[in-house]
């Protein structure tokens, strides 16, 4: 029998395809070398009708190597945040820590943020790009939603909210109790920490170009991040 696994990584997979092994298998071998009991959960929901081989290649990965679930649900309308959390509530480590699919973070960052996690006692951490490769529209709607969340949010010390790979003890998780379902998910995990005096600390990461699919943050992406923001500042108050 399998020792309980102390991290899960968690892997959000979404229409990656087949570029998708360029991350999950350089990550199971690193975990599999660290002496960490661990668990990789593989997120590929879909939407019907869609033609994604990726659930389909999680599944026949997952038949071929240990420690490793899969999550491939039907989405409802559902985006990137119902996709982490699919994630989390299937793990069961006691650290979660999640990654995207897109290969554009290295995938020794999962150990490298665990390792960082337990050493510093943190109870939330996420990833500061302090090296981008991708392209300036990317970077001009990331510095502009960033700016906004610190004037809003008062989330001095913190920069980069979207950063990744984000990770949570299992404590923090259970007391975070997240809802988002869109790409507000990340800035969620940030506000329900401080509001629960969480600790949460920044690992610096390079973000590397992704020349392999287009982003999936569009105009109305922009537009949900500010909606989200309103909302939650409203219920803040």
């Amino acid at each position: 029998m399998l020792p309980a696994p102390e991290l899960s990584a968690i892997v959000l997979c979404y229409r990656a395809g087949e570029d998708i092994r360029h991350v999950i298998e350089p990550l199971h071998e690193e975990l599999s070398g660290s002496g960490v009991p661990f668990e990789m959960v593989l997120v590929a929901n879909y939407h019907h009708g869609q033609q994604d081989p990726t659930p389909d290649i999680v599944r026949e990965f997952a038949g071929r190597h240990d420690s490793v679930v899969t999550v491939t649900r039907e989405k409802h309308g559902s985006g990137m945040g119902w996709d982490m959390r699919s994630g989390f509530e299937a793990a069961s480590g006691s650290f979660l820590i999640a990654i995207d699919g897109d290969a554009q973070n290295p995938t020794e960052d999962v150990l490298r943020m665990y390792k960082a996690m337990k050493r510093t006692g943190t109870d939330v951490m996420k990833g500061l790009r302090t090296a981008r490769f991708d392209n300036s529209y990317r970077r001009l709607i990331s510095n502009s939603y960033n700016f906004l969340f610190r004037f809003i949010f008062r989330t001095y010390g913190l920069w980069d909210i979207n950063g990744k790979p984000k990770g949570l003890t299992r404590a923090a998780y259970e007391q975070l109790e997240l809802h988002s379902d869109d790409w507000f998910i990340d800035a969620e995990i940030v506000i329900a920490a401080r509001r629960r005096g969480l600790r949460v600390g920044e690992m610096p990461v390079i973000f590397r170009r992704n020349d392999v699919r287009q982003s999936f943050v569009r105009f109305s992406a922009i537009l949900e991040f500010l909606r989200n923001m309103a909302r939650y500042r409203i219920r803040a108050r």
